[in-house]
């Protein structure tokens, strides 16, 4: 079972690097009672949505659980004043 969970990680690891819709290397990926757990951050809501996509591609036997979170990057409080 360890070499297949192993297999199946690595195999969906890969396709949410290479599909041009997710393209993100960094989302965790385990496999726990036969779901899936995606985790990580990703940088808007269609990344997100596109990562369950994909994973339902690849496993689509398994349930997919996305625990990803959104990055939520803002402007400045304020400029950052810099002294010589």
């Amino acid at each position: 079972m360890k070499a297949e969970y192993q297999y199946l990680v690595a195999k969906l690891q890969r396709a949410l690097a290479e599909d041009p819709r997710v393209n993100v290397l960094d989302i965790k990926v385990m496999m726990v009672a036969e779901k899936i757990h995606l985790t990580g951050q990703v940088a808007n809501e269609e990344h997100k949505m596109a990562a369950t996509k994909v994973a339902l591609l690849v496993l689509p036997d398994l349930e997919i659980r996305n625990e990803l979170t959104v990055l939520s990057v803002g402007a400045p409080a304020q400029p950052e004043a810099i002294i010589d």
